[in-house]
């Protein structure tokens, strides 16, 4: 995980297809931006969404194939986790789905514009979850790191 241009913490994970999903330690909280360019199993969305959930993800975007997907799947893991009760601010998980932009410029509103929690807590640490064919960390790391969508 490195810094970028603004100090905040990136860490770039590719989701291998041919092995589970495992992801990366990461401190809360923090935002996930998930990139998927491949078909992902139900389950494996299912359980991601759950590993997000309980490991301090405060805001998840997701982009590309079934992305509205995600974002359902994750606010349900949400939920599940707290006994489908009211959820405290400082556990809420803000989720969007970005089907009608560019991958610049979902990365650019992670960066510049998903900057806080639920409950105004500064975001600085970004997990950037790529379901592609193969790992493509300069691209991505270049495309967040952008001034411009």
């Amino acid at each position: 995980m490195g810094p970028d241009a603004r100090g905040n913490m990136v860490r770039y994970h590719f989701a291998d297809p041919t092995a589970p999903v495992a992801l990366p330690r990461i401190a809360p909280p923090y935002k996930c931006v998930v990139l998927i360019e491949r078909q992902v199993s139900a389950e494996a969305r299912w359980q991601v969404s759950k590993d997000l959930v309980a490991t301090g993800c405060q805001y998840m975007l997701a982009w590309g194939l079934d992305c509205s997907l995600w974002d359902d799947s994750v606010d349900m893991a949400s939920l599940e986790q707290f006994g489908y009760d009211d959820v405290l601010p400082e556990h809420f998980v803000m989720t969007t789905w970005h089907s009608d932009e560019t991958l610049r410029e979902v990365l650019h509103f992670a960066r510049w514009h998903a900057t806080q929690s639920y409950d105004d807590v500064a975001l600085d640490r970004c997990l950037i979850l790529d379901f592609c064919a193969a790992p493509r960390e300069p691209e991505i790391r270049a495309l967040y790191a952008a001034d411009q969508p």
